[in-house]
């Protein structure tokens, strides 16, 4: 997602007629969350999430989703080097008051909401956004993966709360020389520093391209399921799937779960590289479909075209094909698992 407009901010699968084949079984079925086969489960009970990309590590407290009815909150971390995970509110080096992890966590709980720990910048400065880079090529590559494995051991007993690797890794057009090969490579680096830290949570493995290519899931997705158990890839939804035939987005679709690819869309709006697309057709299939989202972006800013709430706090219609009241009309919808 292009931050420009940011300031500083186990269930057993219910058997029907046809048993599916899963990668990896559950230990047990009661895991308080859990994947099992392409969905996602509460103990026993299958679920859509159905959120939004929040900025609580500025402003910790997330009582005002509740009336969307918002289960899911994708927390933007800007600062993962100096982000605390407990303790007081922190200034960090670019002006910008932190607050921790576990408060951020603590609140979304209280208002029983998932929490996704999603790292998307390293110091807070626009040159270390995770978008778009070749992991291992950055500077902070082996720092990130001591950061994660704090995270980790941090979160191993709250499983509610779901680490994601890394915010919308390589380049949309493929020109850094990325293959599947690197990606598979890079996700098993990162899975393996969290499971190794004793964490049993969900993880959220990005795909590629800045999280649009789901490709690399049909090619490589059951290659890095083996062995592994409570994994959803997040796949972001712009231009790569909103300015696409209706049909062929379907089709897209139906060939992840036929796949039995369990995955989130972490992110949609109408807005991210300069054309205004119209969001309704996707959201209306994802729906439909049982599958989960989240929105890009849970802020106060009528000027934001992608921000779902303008100033007032009322769904921001401005320019944007009327994305929050859509948004917020999807969220108030019964959940179709």
């Amino acid at each position: 997602m292009n931050f420009s407009s940011i300031t500083l901010l186990l269930a057993i699968v219910l058997y029907s007629c046809k048993k599916k084949q899963y990668a990896a079984e559950p230990e047990n079925y009661t895991t308080e969350y859990s994947i099992v086969g392409d969905k996602i489960f509460n103990y026993k009970n299958p679920l859509q999430l159905i959120g939004a990309n929040a900025l609580h590590v500025f402003s910790a407290g997330s009582s005002d989703m509740n009336s969307w009815n918002i289960d899911i909150a994708r927390e933007f971390v800007g600062n993962v080097k100096e982000s605390p995970v407990t303790g007081n509110v922190l200034l960090d080096g670019t002006g910008a008051y932190l607050h921790p992890l576990q408060s951020v966590v603590d609140s979304n709980r209280k208002n029983k909401r998932v929490t996704i720990i999603c790292p998307f910048r390293w110091d807070g400065l626009a040159p270390t956004d995770f978008t778009g880079k070749m992991p291992r090529q950055t500077f902070w590559w082996n720092d990130l993966k001591i950061k994660l494995q704090q995270w980790a051991i941090h979160f191993k007993d709250q499983p509610d709360v779901w680490i994601e690797l890394w915010n919308e890794p390589y380049r949309y057009d493929r020109a850094d020389g990325y293959t599947d090969d690197i990606w598979l490579s890079d996700m098993n680096e990162l899975t393996a520093i969290i499971r190794n830290s004793g964490n049993k949570n969900i993880i959220a493995v990005p795909c590629a391209e800045q999280g649009q290519d789901e490709s690399v899931l049909i090619n490589k997705g059951a290659a890095f399921l083996k062995d592994k158990s409570n994994i959803i890839f997040d796949i972001h939804a712009y231009e790569k799937w909103l300015l696409v035939p209706a049909v062929q987005m379907g089709n897209r679709l139906q060939l992840l779960q036929q796949n039995n690819l369990p995955v989130i869309f972490g992110e949609t709006a109408p807005l991210n590289a300069g054309v205004l697309m119209d969001k309704k057709p996707f959201l209306d299939s994802l729906y439909n479909r049982g599958l989960s989202v989240c929105a890009w972006v849970w802020k106060n800013d009528g000027n934001d075209t992608d921000a779902l709430l303008d100033a007032q706090g009322l769904p921001n219609d401005k320019s944007n094909n009327q994305w929050g009241s859509t948004y917020k009309a999807l969220c108030l919808k019964a959940r179709k698992p």
